[in-house]
């Protein structure tokens, strides 16, 4: 029961990441600039720049398998181990609004489709907006919320609250998020990359790795520009990830190349499909200039690479005898790559270079 505990939270924390990944998508086929924040504040913060911000959304992405989010559930308090009330989910994601009274900001909770609330919402309610909550309660019922709201955070804001407080329903079922979210890339990639191919598998782990990344980021001490280059992805950080990515579509061709003749090969089914499955983390690390490690056994795997090359049969043969001698190097390993990826980089760098 633990074990199936943690891939449920895993699978959720997994949920969070596309949401964030499918808003950047729509973010950034939008106009002008805008900056993505991972774990600061709230799951979700998004600013209308990184330097000088003058409107913010923050939100609050939670799931649910079958039941809906009632009032009493978004603002029940459970105690903590100290006896002392925590934060419910509305007070966490409204704990802002004292310090931005007089600042363009909105809160939004949002959940998964198949989830809902217990009380009525909209079509409005799945638009990147948010429906109002004051708008979809019964006076009573958004008094009673106020009232809540107001002894947590210590202080009345059921004014702003009205215009502030949102809630949503994220187009993006709990059961098929991955795929889904892979379903966003690709449409983005057909609709806004032209000329060239870039897989989005590999296009989709690649921004869901950095994600991940800047949402395990600490917190800089500094300017609000220092806080989001560490927890944010902006407009120029997205468009240098999609010229990574431009920049080694050509491995396309090569890998394509390298599972036909694997295939020539009669190289087992089970051997390329595990193949097939290290690829995007693989080209997710190509498309990662800061990865020192990587380049570093990169460089060693293309030089055991360049010595077997003359005594192998086959192209397999070669990547297995490539990296039996990469590992007898003192310093080798420090990238931690998987077996799979470690043949892939020495097949990948033979095509490449024979194709140039």
């Amino acid at each position: 029961m633990a074990e199936e505990g943690g891939a449920i939270s895993a699978d959720r924390f997994d949920y969070q990441k596309n949401w964030a990944l499918a808003r950047l998508l729509t973010l950034h086929q939008g106009s002008g600039n805008y900056v993505l924040l991972c774990e600061l504040h709230e799951d979700i913060a998004v600013l209308d720049c990184p330097d000088q911000p003058s409107r913010a959304a923050f939100y609050q992405i939670k799931t649910s398998a079958t039941s809906a989010w009632t009032l009493k559930k978004l603002t029940n308090r459970k105690k903590g181990k100290s006896g002392d009330a925590l934060p419910s989910i509305l007070g966490r994601l409204c704990a802002k609004a004292a310090q931005l009274k007089q600042e363009q900001v909105t809160f939004q909770f949002v959940t998964n489709v198949g989830s809902g609330y217990g009380f009525p919402v909209t079509e409005k309610a799945t638009e990147e907006s948010g429906e109002r909550l004051f708008h979809v309660l019964k006076q009573a019922e958004w008094g009673a919320i106020s009232r809540c709201l107001a002894d947590e955070l210590g202080e009345d804001f059921e004014e702003p609250l009205r215009e502030q407080l949102t809630v949503s329903i994220s187009k993006i079922h709990l059961d098929t998020h991955n795929e889904t979210t892979v379903g966003l890339v690709t449409n983005f990639l057909d609709q806004h990359v032209k000329g060239v191919y870039i897989p989005p598998k590999a296009f989709y782990r690649s921004l869901f790795d950095e994600l991940r990344r800047r949402t395990v980021a600490k917190r800089p001490s500094g300017s609000i520009s220092d806080v989001c280059k560490a927890k944010g992805i902006d407009r120029d950080s997205f468009d240098a990830m999609l010229g990574n990515a431009r920049s080694v579509a050509h491995a396309a061709g090569a890998w394509s190349n390298v599972q036909s003749e694997l295939h020539k090969d009669n190289v087992p089914f089970p051997v390329r499909a595990k193949l097939r499955e290290a690829y995007p983390d693989y080209y997710s690390r190509m498309q990662d200039p800061l990865d020192a490690a990587f380049r570093r056994d990169c460089q060693i795997l293309v030089a055991a690479g360049e010595n077997v090359m003359a005594n192998s049969s086959t192209l397999l043969d070669m990547a297995n005898a490539a990296v039996a001698l990469a590992r007898s190097d003192s310093g080798y390993g420090v990238a931690s790559l998987s077996p799979e990826q470690e043949l892939i980089v020495v097949m990948m760098n033979f095509y490449e270079k024979h194709s140039q």
